[in-house]
């Protein structure tokens, strides 16, 4: 089939499984999926123009959400206050990066080079909390996954051990999760989800490869409530970013998306499922290679 938006002629099968492996991989561990969307697009599809790229992948992120969050709120494994909060600083730094990238982030070989540098860096960065922490013992992020897990094994509602708020104040928001308690200043991740959603729409993709490594790193949560958590975020911000790189006068191949959307929705749709029987650190570990393996690519290292 001819993609003329696009410029490339491809079987239909290849966008929709490609689009069932971004929504898996982005549904299960919070991250990544615009990442997979953009290597998809370039690599595997040959879209040459990065404009175009960019809000095709952040569209197959907002799309994610969009089934994904749903099973995670359902299942008590979404922090609200932590993604809204995001969110809201993602809006503004939406705007700022794609409108920034449009004008000079055009050349595929420079946004190919950028791209691959920094996912390298936050692989290495995940890979290194992996390891420091089989060297630290259990941390509250640990125990909370454990009695995740245990409660699960057994058939236990997840609800009964889920995400609940405790307090919320300008200074601090606390909540339980696993039976362990958690608290962060609701300052801290609206300076960061603007920061990161400056990036994330410059490179065009979702932000979860900085938001997952930014809870789980910094603000310690456990990965189960943190890929929800980063999805429901994710979509605030890929709206905007969409948007203005349409204002900006990008035109969305819509067939090709379509395409990609259907498989990307079937993928979000068994990753929660999928997610509640998997080990908390097979998630991170997932994650890191991915990440790294993508990274050295770009970087033509391979």
């Amino acid at each position: 089939m001819v993609f003329e938006i696009a410029g490339i002629t491809l079987p239909i099968w290849l966008p929709l499984l490609w689009g069932i492996l971004v929504g898996l991989i982005f549904s299960t561990v919070g991250a990544a999926g615009g990442i997979l969307a953009s290597v998809g697009l370039i690599s595997v599809m040959g879209v040459q123009d990065p404009n175009l790229v960019k809000p095709m992948a952040q569209a197959l992120t907002l799309a994610t959400p969009l089934v994904a969050v749903p099973g995670y709120y359902r299942q008590c494994r979404v922090v609200t206050s932590l993604a809204v909060l995001m969110g809201s600083g993602g809006i503004l730094g939406a705007l700022v990066g794609s409108t920034l990238s449009a004008a000079y982030l055009s050349d595929m070989n420079l946004f190919r080079l950028a791209f691959g540098g920094f996912i390298l860096l936050i692989a290495l960065q995940i890979a290194w909390k992996l390891f420091s922490r089989s060297r630290n013992g259990n941390t509250r992020a640990e125990l909370a996954a454990a009695a995740f897990e245990a409660l699960v094994r057994e058939g236990g509602s997840p609800c009964s051990i889920g995400v609940r708020h405790l307090q919320y104040s300008l200074r601090n928001i606390d909540f339980e999760f696993g039976g362990e308690r958690f608290s962060y200043s609701p300052w801290v991740p609206f300076f960061t989800g603007a920061g990161i959603a400056v990036i994330s729409s410059a490179l065009g993709v979702g932000g979860g490869f900085l938001l997952v490594p930014f809870m789980v790193i910094l603000l310690g949560l456990p990965m189960f409530i943190v890929a929800g958590t980063a999805a429901l975020a994710i979509a605030v911000s890929s709206v905007t970013s969409i948007a203005n790189y349409m204002r900006l006068g990008v035109e969305l191949d819509i067939p090709l998306l379509v395409f990609l959307l259907t498989g990307t929705l079937v993928g979000a749709w068994i990753g929660p499922v999928l997610s509640r029987y998997l080990h908390e650190r097979w998630l991170q570990s997932i994650l890191s290679l991915v990440l790294l393996l993508i990274g050295l690519r770009y970087l033509r290292v391979f």
